[in-house]
Parts: structure tokens; C-alpha cells; sequence
């Protein structure tokens, strides 16, 4: 990961992203969360055991993204067409967190199914689910933190739905009630930065999180999130990086995302 951006609602003001861009991103989901779910049935085979060999192993090889985008499951929708409007306007491949997180609760029912359920008594195991709900989340964060390691960029959508409220006038953290926005957001200031495209090796992050999460409904724990190190895309960015690149007429087109690190003023390594 080289970059790191936040995005709130008021950027997209403009931007007219439309159906076209909606199925795009539509299509991309699909794509790459068939991959995930292939994958995802691979290691856990067969629901007869699971495969650790392989979990030390990259995940997704076969996802070769530029953007990973971290969003609230709630605004997956416009996740999907931003996603779209990337690729159509700047040709960029983006990952949303939604085609690793989209399929966890049917994940875990398979597996619960399998080794949780007690068949004389018709009851799922309290201990057994614990340890295999925490293996399973365990593992898919290591995925997550592999896929955003991968990727060059993040941006992070700013909405009522991921961000609860600041937390104070001065203060640089802020709340959200999502254990995945918080680890994502978490893992975005540890990550190496590092431009992907010109590196041939991948420096892998020694940090891991633990989460626990859907204990009950009643259960709402909220988690402080820092979201200083994040760069702002305003909609005079978007509109602008979209400007500098439909303009360039050299005939060695830079990367987009060259051209909106220029605009940013962020350094290229």
C-alpha cells in the first residue's frame, strides 16, 4: 500500500457516475467475490477440515487490484458504483471489503453446521462456535490484511454509516461501530508504504487483530478509529484528477494514479 485516502459523501457531488458505472461495478463485485468464495471453499474443504497449510499461503492470488476501498456494508451500493466509475474513467481495478466480509455469516452457518451442531440434541455447541467463530475471523483478517498489503491505494468512504461522531473538537480519532472499518483503518496506518507497481516483492505486515463480533444483537461495543493519516478527496480532487487525465495528450500516458499523487503533492518513491 503506497496511499491512503478518505472520502465523505459531498465528493461525489458532480461526479455524474451513472447506470453504466453502477453495472461496471456491479460486474467487478461479481468477479472478485467468486474468487473470494472460491478460495474461501478451497481452505475450508469440504466443510471436512481445514486446510492450514494454505492459509499461510497468499490468499487471493489471482486479484491483482489498485484500490482497495473500505466502506460501511450499508453504503455498498455506492460503494459498487464508485468502484465502477473508477474503472471506467481511470481504468483502475478497486477491491471493497464487501467481497471478503459479504459471505461471512454463510461461512460460518456451514462450518457451525458441521462441527458445532450437536444432532441429538438439536443444539449448537457455546464452546465450539466460540472457537471456530474466532479461528474464521482470524483468518479472513489475515486475508484482508494481505489483499489491502497488495493493493496500492485505500480509500476510505466517511459516511453516518462508518463513522459514528467526533469524538471531540480536537481530537483526531472518531467512533465507529464496525470491528471491520476499525481493523482496516487500523491496518492502513501499519502498512508499509510502498508503491506496488514497482516493487516485485511484497513485504508482508507482522501485525495481526483480534475481533470479535455479532455476539448478540444487544451487544454494541464502538471503537476509537484514527483517521489523521488519511489524505482528503475532496470533489475538486476527483474532478481534477478526472480533468489532468482525460487532458493528458502525451503519448506515454502516465498511470492515473500518478497523476492524482502529482495532484496531492505526494511524493513518488
Amino acid at each position: 500500500m503506497y496511499s491512503k485516502f478518505i472520502i465523505n459523501k459531498d465528493s461525489f457531488l458532480g461526479l455524474a457516475m451513472n447506470d453504466i458505472d453502477k453495472s461496471s461495478g456491479n460486474s467487478l463485485t461479481t468477479k472478485y467475490k467468486n474468487i473470494v468464495d472460491s478460495v474461501l471453499k478451497e481452505k475450508f474443504e469440504n466443510n471436512k477440515y481445514i486446510d492450514g497449510s494454505k492459509i499461510q499461503s497468499e490468499w487471493f492470488p489471482q486479484v491483482k487490484c489498485d484500490i482497495f476501498l473500505s466502506h460501511s456494508h450499508k453504503d455498498v451500493k455506492k460503494a459498487k458504483q464508485f468502484a465502477g466509475w473508477l474503472k471506467n474513467k481511470f481504468g483502475l481495478e478497486v477491491f471493497i471489503d464487501y467481497n471478503i466480509w459479504g459471505n461471512i455469516n454463510d461461512l460460518l452457518q456451514n462450518i457451525d453446521d458441521t462441527y458445532c451442531y450437536d444432532k441429538l440434541k438439536g443444539t449448537y455447541s457455546y464452546k465450539k462456535r466460540n472457537f471456530t467463530t474466532s479461528h474464521v475471523h482470524m483468518m479472513l483478517i489475515n486475508a484482508l490484511a494481505d489483499m489491502m498489503d497488495r493493493t496500492e491505494c485505500l480509500m476510505f468512504f466517511e459516511t453516518p454509516n462508518s463513522i459514528d461522531l467526533k469524538k471531540m473538537t480536537h481530537s483526531t480519532e472518531s467512533l465507529t461501530e464496525s470491528p471491520w472499518i476499525y481493523n482496516e483503518l487500523f491496518l492502513s496506518k501499519i502498512l508499509q508504504n510502498i508503491q506496488r507497481r514497482k516493487k516485485n516483492e511484497l513485504v508482508k505486515s507482522q501485525e495481526s487483530v483480534r475481533l470479535y463480533a455479532d455476539l448478540n444483537e444487544n451487544f454494541n461495543p464502538k471503537y476509537n478509529v484514527d483517521i489523521s493519516h488519511l489524505i482528503d478527496l475532496s470533489n475538486d480532487d476527483l474532478k481534477n484528477w478526472l480533468f489532468h487525465y482525460k487532458d493528458n495528450k502525451h503519448q506515454n500516458k502516465p498511470h492515473s494514479l500518478d497523476v492524482l499523487y502529482n495532484l496531492k503533492n505526494i511524493n513518488l518513491k
